[in-house]
């Protein structure tokens, strides 16, 4: 599997969990073979743009603060 179907497939999965809002990271579909994302409202960047991406558990009582 290629870096890029592997980041492509972790944004997917902190998708469907709900993790972000929208406004953070939105999927925008295949354009010119690639997965293309819109990060914070602005920057639309392709998969292969992305170097890494995690997940970061802050916890509800964080988030709430």
């Amino acid at each position: 599997m290629k870096k890029e179907e592997l980041i492509h497939l972790k944004i997917q999965a902190a998708m469907r969990e709900n993790l972000f809002p929208e406004d953070q990271m939105k999927y925008l579909g295949m354009k010119e073979g690639k997965h293309w994302y819109l990060v914070a409202g602005e920057h639309e960047v392709s998969v292969d743009q992305i170097e890494e991406f995690e997940n970061v558990d802050y916890g509800t009582e964080e988030l709430a603060e």
